[in-house]
């Protein structure tokens, strides 16, 4: 049997760090939805605008925020499966922006 290799502290907090900016528009929105106030601000932009295209920009913001790049996959931007009720289909899944500063 092969002996597995021990990670370096960085290449553990890099590996930990991409897994989670990839499904961190779900985050949010778990967040969001398992915060009563922020609940109610998003139902009400709900209400003001067409929710999908809410989800969009939002997920857009949180790109832009924390400089992300799309994760692709076969030459598209690989989909997620949400944890979110919000969400109602996929969303785009995101990687550390390489070419960024820090946030």
């Amino acid at each position: 049997m092969a002996e597995s290799k021990t990670l370096t502290a960085e290449e553990f907090v890099e590996k930990s760090l991409n897994h989670f900016m990839s499904n961190i528009t779900d985050e949010v929105f778990l967040m969001i939805q398992n915060d009563r106030s922020l609940m109610q601000e998003y139902l009400d932009l709900v209400r003001l605008q067409n929710g999908k295209r809410l989800n969009s920009y939002i997920g857009k913001l949180i790109k832009e925020r924390f400089r992300l790049d799309d994760v692709m996959a076969s030459g598209q931007p690989a989909g997620g499966k949400p944890q979110s009720t919000l969400i109602k289909t996929t969303y785009t899944k995101h990687g550390l922006d390489r070419g960024a500063g820090s946030v």
